[in-house]
C-alpha cells in the first residue's frame, strides 16, 4: 500500500443520490460529514488506485477529475461496454462486472494498484469475458490484492485463481469454504442460514448471512470452515471493509442506517452510526498521496471549488447539530423543523430498547470465541 494513504468512502442513499465522506484522516477514520455529489446512481465502487466507478441504469461510468486536491472529481464519464450491468466491483487495480445474463467481464489494460495520470492506466482499454462457475452470480468481491470471490445462486463460494496484471481474467475457479452455519455447527444455527453478501478487504474476506451476522476469514491462504470468525455487535445487511486498515469496516443495517466499525478505545472495536441519511450501499477505496498538513489550506480551497461546481452541500458550522451519546451520533445538518428533528433524534436507550430497535448483539469477542454464546 502506498505511503500517506487514507480511505475514500462513497455511498448511495435510498434515493439513489451519491455521497462522499469528508474529513477522514488518521485518528478520525469515521470522517466528519457526508457531502452530496451530482448524479443519480445505482451503485458505486472505489478502487485502491483512487478511481471511482459507478453504475447508472445498467451503464458503467468513472468519475473524472478526481485528484488528491479534488476528491469529489468533476463529472461522470461513460465506459463503453456491450452488456447490461448487474454487479460491478473495483479492487486493487482491476474492475469486474457481472451482466444481467450472468456473464462475467474483467477490465483489461489497467495498471494494478497504482495511481497514474494516464487515463488508460486508470480505466483500462476493453472488456474480456470470463466463464462463470455457476448459472448465476448473486454477489462478488475484490480484495486489496485483486483476488476475485463470487457467491453463486446455489449458495456456493468461489475464488478466481491466477489473476495477474498480464492475465487479469485468471485461469480457473476454486471452491472456498463458508462459515459453518448449518445445523450441528459450533453455534447451533438453523440449517436455513446462509451467506448472502461478501466483501473484500485488506487482509480478510467478509461475509453477511441472511440472519444479518457478520463474519470474516483471512484470504492469504486456504480458507476453511474454521478460518471464519463472527464479528460481534450491530447486525448488518451490507458491509464494505477498509483497504487501509484490516479492522475498520463500514456497514448498513436492516434499517438502512450506516455505521463504521472503528476503535474509539484502544483494543476495542465498536459499530458507530454515522449520520442520519438512509443509505443502501457503501464503498471504501483509497485516496493515496494526499496533501500533507502544509498543503491542507490549498486542498480545502480546491475541495470547496469542487463542491460549488458540482452543486455539493456545504454546511454552515453555526448550524451544526451533534448527539455524541451512544448508540449513535448526528452530524452537521441545516435547519430543520421540530417535527423532523424529533423523528430523527432517538434518545439514549437502555439495553432492552436497543435490542428491540436496532437488533443489537451484545456478545463480546471472548463470549463468542471461548463460550460459543450468540
Amino acid at each position: 500500500m502506498p505511503q500517506n494513504t487514507r480511505e475514500s468512502v462513497w455511498a448511495i442513499s435510498a434515493a439513489s443520490i451519491p455521497f462522499y465522506r469528508d474529513g477522514i484522516a488518521s485518528g478520525k477514520e469515521e470522517g466528519s460529514k457526508w457531502v452530496q455529489v451530482d448524479g443519480m446512481l445505482d451503485h458505486v465502487s472505489v478502487s485502491i488506485a483512487g478511481t471511482v466507478w459507478a453504475v447508472m441504469h445498467d451503464k458503467i461510468y468513472y468519475r473524472g477529475g478526481v485528484t488528491p486536491n479534488n476528491e469529489l472529481g468533476s463529472s461522470w464519464n461513460p465506459i463503453q461496454h456491450d452488456f447490461s450491468v448487474a454487479l460491478l466491483e473495483a479492487g486493487g487495480g482491476c474492475v469486474w462486472a457481472c451482466s444481467r445474463n450472468n456473464t462475467l467481464h474483467v477490465r483489461t489494460g489497467m495498471t494494478h494498484g497504482q495511481q497514474s495520470s494516464n487515463i488508460t492506466a486508470r480505466i483500462g482499454e476493453s472488456w474480456a469475458e470470463v466463464t462463470c462457475p455457476s448459472s448465476g452470480i448473486t454477489d462478488m468481491a475484490l480484495t486489496a490484492q485483486d483476488d476475485l470471490f463470487v457467491l453463486t445462486d446455489d449458495n456456493k463460494l468461489f475464488k478466481r485463481d491466477g489473476c495477474t496484471q498480464s492475465c487479469p481474467e485468471g485461469v480457473n475457479w476454486s471452491k472456498v469454504a463458508q462459515p459453518r452455519l448449518g445445523g450441528g455447527g459450533f453455534l447451533g444455527l438453523r440449517a436455513t442460514h446462509q451467506v448472502v453478501r461478501i466483501a473484500g478487504g485488506l487482509q480478510f474476506l467478509w461475509a453477511v448471512t441472511d440472519s444479518q451476522e457478520v463474519w470474516r476469514a483471512p484470504y492469504g491462504g486456504v480458507i476453511t470452515e474454521n478460518s471464519w470468525q463472527r464479528i460481534p455487535g450491530q447486525k448488518m445487511t451490507y458491509v464494505c471493509p477498509s483497504m487501509c486498515d484490516q479492522e475498520i469496516t463500514w456497514g448498513i443495517n436492516n434499517h438502512d442506517h450506516i455505521f463504521v466499525r472503528t476503535s474509539p478505545q484502544v483494543g476495542r472495536y465498536e459499530w458507530l452510526r454515522q449520520g442520519t441519511i438512509i443509505f443502501r450501499s457503501v464503498s471504501v477505496g483509497v485516496q493515496s498521496n494526499y496533501a500533507m498538513p502544509s498543503e491542507q489550506k490549498q486542498s480545502n480551497a480546491a475541495l470547496a471549488r469542487s463542491l460549488s461546481a458540482n452543486n455539493g452541500i456545504e454546511v454552515d458550522k453555526s448550524k451544526e447539530l451533534k448527539v455524541t451519546d451512544m448508540p449513535f451520533k448526528m452530524e452537521e445538518c441545516g435547519e430543520m423543523s421540530g417535527e423532523l428533528l424529533n423523528a430523527l433524534v432517538i434518545p439514549v436507550l437502555n439495553r432492552e430498547e436497543i435490542l428491540q430497535r436496532f437488533n443489537y448483539d451484545f456478545s463480546t469477542e471472548e463470549e463468542i470465541l471461548n463460550n460459543g454464546v450468540r
